[in-house]
């Protein structure tokens, strides 16, 4: 059971906790979610598959990511997820938060990491991970494209890219 806490629609806490599996919160009140993208020195990035028993987007190409526990702040959410989705041990120095935005039950915050992890190395939480691979810019786009990647990727895809190129000189290949 995964307990959260509850904004209000200017992203202040509002003392209230919601049991996850219970849908979206009222209206009024937002969970934040956090989104960890991690980009490799050869501008690739890594996703991963989800599992097919998934409620949400079974087999379908995601980000990693989740929502923010009780308690925890949106880095240390992004950090734990990582963690738990993928065995990785996210450095608090190689983290960044690259933008943050609204949308209809929630707060999105979207990390960035910049490393060069070995696939081999991933410990893959099975239950929600079925597996995982570094891809190019084009490469996720025609995930997209063709339906196979999340479609959450859509609020925010064109803004990301474009702050890759700019802020973190990633080509499209």
């Amino acid at each position: 059971m995964e307990i959260i806490d509850l904004y209000n629609g200017k992203r202040e806490k509002i003392n209230k906790t919601f049991i996850r599996e219970e849908g979206e919160p009222e209206e009024g009140e937002y969970k934040l979610s956090v989104h960890v993208w991690i980009l490799n020195s050869r501008g690739e990035i890594l996703i991963q598959k989800r599992n097919e028993n998934l409620k949400r987007n079974p087999g379908k190409w995601a980000f990693t990511g989740g929502v923010v526990d009780s308690g925890e702040t949106s880095v240390e959410g992004a950090i734990r997820e990582s963690k738990e989705e993928l065995g990785i041990d996210i450095d608090k120095d190689k983290i960044e938060l690259l933008l943050s935005f609204k949308r209809e039950h929630g707060f999105v915050d979207v990390w960035l990491v910049k490393d060069d992890i070995e696939i081999n190395n991933l410990v893959l939480q099975k239950s929600e991970v079925s597996e995982a691979k570094w891809v190019s810019i084009k490469e996720l786009k025609k995930l997209i494209d063709s339906e196979q990647f999340v479609k959450s990727i859509g609020i925010y895809y064109e803004l990301f890219i474009k702050l890759l190129e700019k802020c973190y000189n990633v080509s499209i290949k």
